[in-house]
């Protein structure tokens, strides 16, 4: 794969109609502009059912959530940029969020998957200043500017 990527698209889900290739683009783009010139990702679509259970599971928290990402790099040795694990993503919950927002559900679930591959690259949302990282982050690889790279947030 170009710019030594290699991304997985696992679609669990039948909530919301997508392209894998489209996944697996705004998923390289997300890597490229966090900083990652390599890296192995995979990005699963799940339900609204997978996503609870896994949420309760791996982050300890009742209830669901948008996107859980997964780092599996191998540390500093590895190295300094790469973006390695998975991103899972609730597509129940993009429709949901879709819908109250006005805007296609495609859309927001690539959003979706933009967000867990900045998490990979070390983008945070923890606090305010973080958020609005995050946000800028988020918004300059979906108008897809994200051609360079712009030093993630590790």
């Amino acid at each position: 794969m170009t710019c030594g990527f290699e991304i997985t698209v696992s679609n669990r889900q039948r909530t919301v109609s997508v392209d894998p290739e489209r996944v697996r683009e705004a998923g390289r783009k997300a890597a490229i502009y966090a900083g990652g010139p390599a890296g192995n990702l995979s990005i699963v679509l799940v339900g609204e059912r997978a996503m609870r259970r896994l949420n309760r599971e791996f982050a300890g928290m009742r209830g669901t959530t948008d996107v859980l990402a997964f780092d599996l790099s191998e540390g500093p040795e590895s190295g300094a940029h790469d973006v390695a694990g998975e991103v899972v993503v609730n597509a129940s919950l993009a429709l949901a969020e879709a819908t109250r927002r006005g805007v296609r559900p495609v859309d927001e679930l690539l959003l979706y998957v933009v967000h867990g591959v900045l998490h990979l690259g070390g983008y945070r949302d923890g606090d305010a200043g973080e958020k609005r990282a995050m946000r800028a982050a988020e918004r300059a690889v979906t108008a897809r500017r994200a051609g360079g790279r712009a030093g993630g947030g590790k």
